[in-house]
């Protein structure tokens, strides 16, 4: 009887031991046919990242829902429908998030790769803070002038992805593109 403990402990220590290797053979055999793939998963894989590339979408394809957002955001302003203005504020801000996740390097005039998340994060930071900022005040007075802002802040960045061409303008009615399609437009520089 005074051995029990002990012969209760030696059993429960071997239950251990074999639950532990048969743990550490059950981990390995999965690590071990992972390293081995077969020429059949490496053509699914391929085959895979084809499709992907084929269903992506263009990178014009979120600035489209950009400039409808911008529109959209400042004719609900203009009626003053505050958190229909906050919420086509968050939406423009998404598209452009998505557009940094679909071309985070694009080349820019220069031929060289812009930095396109470090100029979201600058004018997230700023132009687009001072709109918010507007709307969250629900000021009507201000939020034309930061608007104007975030429209100079978006041609900046167009310019440096080497885009002059696409110029932004304050909308003159709903549903109208963003792009001023004017090529002797001046405004913003």
């Amino acid at each position: 009887m005074r051995n029990m403990p002990f012969f209760r402990g030696a059993v429960l220590l071997a239950a251990g031991a074999v639950a532990g290797g048969l743990l550490t053979s059950a981990w390995k055999v999965p690590l071990h046919a992972q390293q081995q793939q077969t020429p059949t998963t490496q053509a699914t894989v391929l085959t895979d990242v084809t499709h992907l590339r084929d269903i992506t979408p263009p990178n014009s394809h979120p600035m489209v829902d950009v400039g409808y957002h911008m529109v959209n955001l400042w004719f609900a302003v203009e009626a003053k429908n505050w958190p229909l203005a906050n919420y086509y504020l968050g939406e423009t801000r998404n598209r452009l998030r998505w557009e940094v996740r679909l071309n985070p390097s694009p080349k820019g005039a220069s031929g060289e790769p812009v930095d396109m998340k470090s100029t979201l994060d600058g004018i997230e930071n700023g132009s687009f803070a001072t709109v918010k900022d507007a709307i969250d005040k629900k000021d009507a007075n201000a939020f034309p002038v930061a608007y104007k802002h975030l429209l100079e802040d978006c041609y900046s960045c167009h310019k440096n992805a080497g885009k002059p061409y696409l110029r932004p303008m304050v909308p003159t009615t709903p549903g109208q593109p963003i792009i001023n399609t004017d090529p002797n437009a001046t405004w913003p520089q």
